[in-house]
């Protein structure tokens, strides 16, 4: 997949802007705070609908305006050249593919794999759980809408039966829920067990080209309950119904799993160095991609915002080597890129919200 055209309307900054994306790889270049993360962010959205950068809607919108339109030219494996469409209106997210509204989401995710690189990615290994469940979670949503639907489905049901807990609703007015709680639970932990393998083998031999030493990574996936099929959560949850109706919700279940990433030196999260975890996080990235177009057949677009002044010579000319060449990359940046994997860039001058191709570096 390679995006042609990209075009912005009162999204962040940007007034308006269109930018030619026909050559394969793009530099924004500029100093801080003149909408070059906006653009890649706008570029990102056509992924899943959302931001990478934050789950709040308001801050998106130009200030003064309550809608923006994000316009998209793209050449695609499956589909040809093709022009996608996304509006946000108030609370209205309008979606059209050649001009035909497409009305279910899981008819669109997975369609346009795009895969941002930026320095919040670092939360996927320092922060909550629901950080690594929400990166791993669009991972496989992306790929799987079997496991789209059963999360949409599962936490539709979690949050009815947290209604009833608190509401001190009897016993058969809870199993009703629970019932569909457990088989979507099931399909979650499943599809999360078999994902999580691949990944572990993809993650290591990326990982191998940022590593100085032998250090080969481990990504394991942490259940909160360990079951063998729908009826044992069907289980634990009535087990559970006194202590959930005391605290008010549901303690137990897959909305409480976690992901763990080590190295030799043990938890990355509390004994890696910075340099590691930042490498480490940059290899779980471009593993995503890698998984992206084993599942889908697709090659995702790298969106790369501004992160390789974070990491250290080695690292940034490691990272450039794992790069697939045949990826298109649209990165962002307050220095020129440079080092021996140098790609062929178009640069893109930035200033205000104002796009402005350049000459030549």
């Amino acid at each position: 997949m390679r995006f042609k055209t990209a075009r912005f309307s009162h999204f962040r900054n940007i007034d308006y802007c269109e930018l030619n994306l026909d050559q394969r790889d793009h530099f924004m270049f500029g100093v801080n705070g003149q909408g070059k993360s906006n653009c890649l962010e706008g570029i990102g959205f056509i992924s899943a609908l959302r931001s990478f950068r934050t789950q709040i809607t308001k801050p998106l919108f130009q200030k003064g305006y309550q809608e923006f339109v994000l316009l998209y030219e793209l050449e695609h494996e499956n589909l040809g050249h093709i022009e996608v469409e996304i509006k946000l209106s108030g609370n209205q997210k309008l979606l059209f593919i050649d001009g035909d509204q497409v009305k279910r989401m899981s008819d669109f995710i997975g369609l346009f794999p795009v895969v941002p690189l930026h320095s919040g990615d670092l939360m996927i290994l320092r922060g909550a759980p629901s950080e690594r469940r929400r990166f791993f979670d669009l991972t496989l949503a992306s790929v799987d809408t079997e496991f789209f639907r059963a999360l949409r489905l599962y936490s539709k049901s979690l949050i009815e039966r947290n209604r009833l807990l608190k509401l001190k609703s009897e016993s058969s007015a809870l199993a009703a829920f629970e019932k569909d709680l457990a088989r979507y639970a099931f399909v979650l932990t499943n599809k999360r067990t078999a994902m999580i393998d691949r990944m572990n083998e993809i993650l290591t031999t990326i990982y191998g080209s940022f590593s100085e030493h032998s250090e080969t990574p481990r990504l394991k996936y942490e259940p909160n309950v360990l079951v063998e099929d729908s009826s044992a959560y069907e289980q634990i949850f009535r087990e559970n119904r006194q202590r959930d109706q005391l605290i008010g919700s549901t303690q137990k279940g897959p909305h409480r799993d976690d992901y763990s990433l080590s190295l030799s030196v043990g938890g990355a999260k509390e004994y890696a160095s910075d340099g590691q975890q930042r490498g480490l996080c940059v290899a779980l990235r471009l593993a995503q991609a890698k998984y992206f177009e084993e599942l889908l057949n697709i090659k995702p677009v790298l969106l790369i915002d501004d992160i390789l002044g974070e990491l250290d010579p080695k690292r940034t000319e490691s990272f450039w080597a794992a790069c697939p060449k045949d990826l298109q990359i649209i990165a962002s940046g307050t220095e020129y890129p440079k080092g021996i994997h140098e790609r062929n860039w178009a640069i893109w001058d930035v200033a205000n919200g104002v796009f402005q191709l350049a000459d030549s570096i």
